[in-house]
């Protein structure tokens, strides 16, 4: 009931015509059935916004408004049937002998057996009344700039609709007054003419009517669907053959189905059963039967085919109904199938099998376009009811779906077209053809009696027509003189050679299986006939063969049974056997388990003695050695230790970047650093330090999201990670420093041979890259934030975000990106990354307004490394000449005019503290910076 309210209408020859095509699979598991499905073809939605006199609109609207209580009625603002301009076109809303009321519920009853919730019910009545509302949204023209536009009447109805759906009123007129296009920069709203506007307010209508139905059939079918495999009897309620006084789109798809079915049963019943005969050498007369393949190709062969014409024509933003019409009548005017209008009428006719039909080209483009436009899909998935939601939602991922399986097949310059209704049809009529060649058909006729629809009428020549055109005549005639049951020799020795003590090695050939079947039964001569390959049988003989062989069968089932319970038997003593084995092998090892945890228990104890005695001896002996060589260079322990190790390698022999490839770099390094790194750098107590300038996040943070910055200055493509997509910047060709950074990225997160100085040069060859090309720094933060977001790995998220902080220590994002990325930082940052790169990035941000934003020369340090990654602060001793020594905090964007800034507030010099600079002593040496210059610098100049 549910399918039929929501799916059948009242035509001029029919009262109750189901109004789209369907396929019902029957699944059957030990005789009783185990589930169904169904599948719809063509729902014909233009009977949404009009219907032909005497004809209604779909059951379910009159349904709805006879049966809903009053209360319902008006919480949905609803009224009788005949105010409604979508229900009342064809004259009469009524069918005499119909009780739409009890039809309703009958079909509220339906609903709860099928487990509809009491707010999908509201949801389903909601859609159905704004598609009624929506129907009465009149518009006017008005001139504006010299051209005349809609505008709605009156906002009573979009109001009544907006709040029904839960969307935005604006936003709903604008979607039916407007036409809009987006560009890379702004959305150009263009304003309709009172008839596109017209077309935009019924397109929503059929959309809303459409995505129901079919949201409808796909909740049956997960309802009814079988859960395992199953032997199935499928039906298919196929559309009747239509002529109508105004024949559309919706005709032609329908007539060209049947002439489709025509064909099938005509190769099915007529050709396949003739080839047989003729196969197999038996005698037999050539019946002709009219071939309807020239009609199928008129209307779908490549390249001129109607139905390929008119996709050709949708493709085209100028083509028009007129340009359609006069493409078919040059391709197909001389064709005899094919009729031209005597007078100039927007009109073809064609030639079917069941006779000709008249078909009108009016609105055939805008039908087979059929395309949802983007701004009503963003309206309607903005709604906040769950169900027009969750509709349009899933139409715009069938709509990507399509589109990304297009451009896959298609080349690259090949622009993207959308699958138009008559392609979609023909493909599903393929599909549908393809299911029923797999099965053994059987084909069930309807024949009227008469043309006038009424009861105890029976017109001899309406029904002699019907039966002669559908072919059933010479089906009787064929299967009448021929023999129905045709057995394989092979398949026939194979199926009765139980019956009859035959050697083994027989030959599957004619004269042999004649002698199985003499020997079976006495028979006929004229109750077979023997082919090439196959031994034909009438269905008397095939019957009594059959009964000898379901005898055999069952006495040999009685015996199989006694031996399976002995199987049975013993199978369950093997069993209960290893069970019991199973059993002893679990409480052993249980058993042996207890025991060593015990055991390691001990050892972890003992072992964790040992090393508190190795540890505090090593901790004391690294701080003996820190202390002296603080005391004789002047400087922090963690500082100067650093600052030595790098005096001893400066002067390795293997640069620092010379290589595409960051790993081999940090493979040829690690080894010569291995020995001289141990202690290179140590966790000292903190010092007393003054602390930064208070930086407080931006006011309008939240207005720059990260997704907002990469829709417009990236496309995303797939990526070797699940759940994330690669970056590539636009506007701009791509080159291979652009292809090459995502890949290092996920090598340095993912790569687990990287650690201690491969993982820190590594890095640091990732961040050269960004400082030699600045072009690069935003796409290479980017990427890593990128990488880092909603990732799964633990390990990898928290490599991600070491190798941002550190990004962040040498240069900072550019201004137009610094705000999305701070953002970014504040929202998703991993464990103590946060602070951290907010520190960073604040800082970086107020030197670019003071005007001093630059990157630094060198990568971080090994003391940055090891600072962002125990999110620690590093401390810096400053010496003046005149013994003056203080400790002040370092960080990766500090210059050399920033630390002496410091020193000087703090002795009380408010004045005159520009051009100081910061001198760093290695050995004999003096390396000095300029105040514009990073202090640490000169640390990594010296690694």
């Amino acid at each position: 009931p549910l399918l039929e309210s929501f799916g059948n209408a009242k035509t001029v020859r029919n009262d109750n015509s189901s109004r789209f095509g369907k396929f019902v699979e029957i699944f059957l598991e030990d005789g009783l059935i185990c589930g169904a499905i169904t599948s719809q073809y063509l729902l014909e939605k233009s009977r949404v916004v009009f219907q032909a006199k005497t004809e209604r609109n779909y059951h379910i609207f009159y349904e709805m408004l006879a049966g809903l209580p009053s209360q319902q009625r008006q919480r949905y603002c609803l009224q009788g049937a005949e105010t409604y301009y979508y229900l009342n076109q064809g004259g009469n809303c009524e069918i005499p002998g119909k009780d739409d009321a009890e039809d309703f519920r009958r079909l509220l009853n339906t609903m709860e057996v099928l487990n509809f919730s009491v707010d999908e019910q509201n949801s389903i009545f909601r859609i159905l009344s704004s598609v009624l509302h929506l129907g009465n949204v009149y518009f006017e023209k008005y001139e504006t700039d010299c051209q005349e536009v809609a505008t709605v009447v009156s906002a009573t109805e979009i109001r009544t609709v907006a709040e029904l759906l839960q969307v935005s009123p604006e936003g709903l007129q604008k979607a039916i007054t407007f036409k809009v296009t987006e560009t890379q920069r702004e959305k150009i709203f263009t304003p309709l003419t009172v008839e596109s506007a017209v077309d935009a307010r019924d397109a929503i209508a059929k959309t809303l009517y459409s995505l129901l139905f079919s949201w409808l059939t796909d909740r049956i079918n997960k309802l009814v669907y079988p859960r395992q495999e199953a032997l199935s009897i499928a039906i298919l309620d196929i559309y009747g053959f239509e002529d109508l006084n105004f024949n559309s789109f919706e005709q032609l798809c329908i007539n060209y189905a049947n002439e489709y079915m025509q064909f099938f049963f005509n190769r099915i019943v007529f050709q396949e059963e003739q080839e047989e005969y003729l196969r197999e050498q038996i005698e037999w007369k050539e019946i002709p039967f009219s071939d309807n393949q020239p009609c199928i190709d008129l209307i779908s062969q490549k390249p001129y085919g109607i139905l390929r014409i008119l996709d050709d024509q949708s493709c085209f933003p100028q083509a028009t109904d007129h340009t359609f019409l006069q493409k078919c009548h040059y391709h197909h005017g001389t064709n005899p199938l094919y009729t031209k209008p005597k007078m100039p009428l927007p009109e073809f006719t064609i030639k079917h099998y069941a006779g000709k039909v008249t078909y009108q080209v009016h609105k055939f483009l805008d039908k087979n376009y059929d395309q949802v436009r983007q701004d009503v899909l963003d309206l309607f998935i903005s709604s906040r009811t769950k169900v027009v939601a969750n509709l349009f939602f899933g139409h715009a991922q069938v709509m990507a779906r399509q589109r990304s399986l297009i451009r896959r097949s298609s080349t690259r310059t090949r622009r993207y077209k959308a699958p138009t209704v008559a392609a979609r049809f023909q493909q599903s009529l393929l599909e549908l053809v393809e299911k029923m060649e797999r099965c053994n058909p059987f084909f069930v006729r309807c024949i009227k009696p008469n043309n006038k629809k009424e009861p105890g009428l029976f017109e001899a020549d309406v029904v002699r027509t019907q039966l002669r055109y559908s072919g059933i005549l010479e089906t009787i005639r064929i299967r009448k003189e021929g023999f129905p049951i045709r057995i394989p020799f092979l398949v026939f020795i194979d199926r009765y050679r139980c019956l009859v003590d035959m050697w083994s090695n027989v030959i599957p050939n004619g004269s042999n299986c004649v002698e199985m079947l003499r020997s079976l039964c006495p028979v006929n001569p004229s109750m077979y006939y023997v082919g090439v390959t196959k031994l034909f049988l009438k269905e008397q003989l095939y019957q009594a063969l059959e009964s000898k062989r379901a005898r055999a069968h069952h006495l040999a089932a009685l015996t199989l049974q006694r031996y399976a319970r002995t199987f049975f038997i013993k199978r369950r003593f093997r069993s209960l056997r290893r069970k019991i084995i199973l059993l002893q092998s679990r409480a052993r090892g249980y058993l042996a388990r207890q025991r060593y945890r015990r055991m390691r228990h001990t050892l972890i104890k003992f072992r964790s003695l040992v090393h508190i005695y190795v540890n505090r001896r090593r901790y004391l002996k690294v701080s003996e050695v820190g202390t002296v060589t603080s005391q004789g260079a002047q400087g922090t322990c963690c500082h100067l230790l650093h600052v030595q190790w790098w005096v001893r390698t400066a002067t390795a022999p293997s640069p620092l970047f010379p290589h595409p490839d960051g790993r081999a770099v940090a493979s040829r390094c690690a080894a010569a650093a291995r020995e001289v790194n141990a202690g290179c750098v140590v966790l000292v107590p903190p010092p007393a330090l003054q602390p930064d300038p208070q930086l407080t996040l931006p006011l309008d943070i939240n207005d720059y999201p990260m997704a907002k910055y990469v829709r417009g200055h990236f496309q995303v493509r797939c990526a070797p990670r699940p759940g994330s997509g690669e970056l590539f910047p636009t506007g701009r060709q791509l080159l291979g420093e652009d292809l090459a950074v995502p890949v290092q990225i996920l090598r340095f997160m993912g790569d687990p041979g990287l650690g201690g100085p491969q993982e820190t040069l590594f890095g640091n060859y990732i961040v050269q890259k960004g400082l030699s090309v600045p072009g690069l720094r935003d796409e290479l933060l980017a990427q890593a934030a990128n990488q880092v977001w909603r990732n799964t790995n633990v390990n990898n998220e928290e490599r991600g975000w070491l190798l941002l902080a550190t990004c962040l220590s040498a240069f900072p994002p550019s201004a137009a990106f610094d705000k999305y990325l701070l953002k970014f930082v504040s929202d998703y940052a991993f464990a103590g990354y946060k602070p951290v790169c907010q520190r960073k990035l604040m800082q970086a941000m107020a030197h670019s307004q003071l005007g001093t934003a630059a990157a630094r020369t060198f990568p971080p340090s090994l003391l940055e490394w090891t600072a962002n990654r125990q999110q620690a602060s590093m401390a810096l001793d400053l010496h003046c000449f005149n013994g003056v020594c203080s400790t002040v905090q370092g960080h990766g964007a500090g210059q050399a005019c920033a630390h002496p800034h410091c020193l000087a507030v703090g002795r009380g010099l408010a004045e005159g503290w520009r051009g100081w600079t910061v001198a760093m002593k290695a050995g004999a040496q003096w390396a000095e910076l300029a105040g514009h210059d990073y202090v640490l610098d000169l640390v990594s100049d010296l690694e």
